[in-house]
């Protein structure tokens, strides 16, 4: 709890900024997938950007909690565990299109090497 609490961002923008980026990372690592494997369905894209969409309304909450309730701590957490989900979700695309990762890191992912 006391990482959370020495967290701040510079400016509320980082805060929208940074999970946008890397949720516009995780679609276009997901598609170079999906077109690569000759398996690009629209259906399954749609599926994946509505939940990119509701991750985005968690980042919505958090800063309606920051104004609301004079608290920062709901939008760090949702914007931690966004940004931990989506960084996660990047290695396990990097590790599919081929980049090399550690052993270690690639037993906790969980690709179990699945081609999607």
């Amino acid at each position: 709890m006391e990482i959370l609490q020495n967290i701040e961002f510079a400016n509320i923008w980082w805060a929208i900024f940074t999970p946008v980026l890397l949720i516009v990372l995780d679609v276009a690592t997901g598609v170079i997938i999906a077109w690569r494997n000759n398996n690009f369905k629209s259906a399954k894209m749609r599926e994946g950007l509505s939940k990119k969409f509701g991750e985005l309304v968690y980042v919505l909450i958090g800063i309606l909690a920051k104004f609301a309730l004079g608290t920062e701590i709901i939008l760090y957490f949702t914007v931690g565990y966004i940004c931990l989900m989506e960084i996660s979700s990047l290695a396990e695309n990097c590790d599919k299109l081929g980049v090399k990762i550690p052993d270690k890191l690639k037993e906790k992912l969980n690709n179990n090497n699945k081609e999607e």
